[in-house]
């Protein structure tokens, strides 16, 4: 016979050997599920991965967003346990949504899944706070066993960046071309994105306008754009305007 507790645990109604009259309660604590939501822009890829580790009986996906403002919007108001969160996403890339998760002080589990094994990625993600770093072509075990051993505390975070990026030759990086910028260079764009002249940078920079076109021209060389509109164009949907 099973009954209930208060506090969520199954009771299990027994006896006490050698007496059929006194019996006792013995309680089996059971251990929860592990609650994860996911943040990742692309849709097909979060939803297998959701229901993949749905199959584990330790586990529960209880949300899916497809960008950091989204998450960030849902962890203010609903506590959970872990989050996996995708780099490249708009509205808040994963960089963005995991500094914006630790000015908050939103406290979880936080695992980085994404497609770049990429040393400059993981060393920013790992001055954010985050818990463990996998790339997209992770076995399935694995990630549930980083997940599993994140949440019991037992996970030891590699701090380089193994293995190799996904490749895909027909599409354009804006992303990884992004985190090829130098400081000076970001300063730049984000001026640029501001409406600013050469001219105008030059004196908010203390720099020469030779200086600054020629940081302009590698700008435009490195992220693989025509002209200021474009640059434009990728600095808001990159949120480089927010950095």
């Amino acid at each position: 016979m099973q009954a209930r507790t208060p506090q969520g645990a199954t009771a299990v109604l027994g006896q006490r050997s050698g007496s059929l009259a006194c019996r006792q309660f013995r309680y089996l604590i059971i251990q929860p599920m592990i609650d994860i939501v996911i943040a990742d822009d692309h849709k097909l890829f979060a939803q297998g991965l959701a229901n993949l580790l749905n199959t584990d009986p330790d586990l529960q996906v209880t949300a899916i967003f497809n960008d950091g403002r989204s998450l960030l919007d849902h962890l203010q108001s609903q506590p959970t346990q872990v989050a996996l969160i995708d780099l490249n996403m708009p509205f808040f890339n994963g960089e963005k949504t995991l500094q914006r998760m630790k000015e908050q002080g939103i406290c979880c589990k936080k695992i980085v899944i994404t497609m770049y094994a990429d040393e400059r990625l993981l060393k920013s993600c790992l001055a954010l706070g985050i818990d463990a770093y996998l790339l997209k072509n992770t076995e399935l075990d694995v990630v549930i066993d980083t997940i599993k051993a994140v949440v019991a505390g037992t996970y030891v975070l590699d701090q380089r960046a193994s293995g190799q990026r996904i490749e895909d030759p027909t599409f354009k990086d804006d992303f990884l071309n992004v985190h090829k910028l130098s400081k000076r260079e970001v300063e730049i764009v984000k001026l640029v994105a501001k409406g600013l002249t050469s001219a105008e940078i030059a004196d908010t920079l203390f720099l020469s306008i030779l200086t600054v076109d020629t940081h302009r021209r590698n700008i435009h060389q490195k992220l693989k754009v025509k002209n200021t509109a474009e640059l434009i164009q990728l600095a808001l949907k990159q949120d480089l305007y927010l950095q």
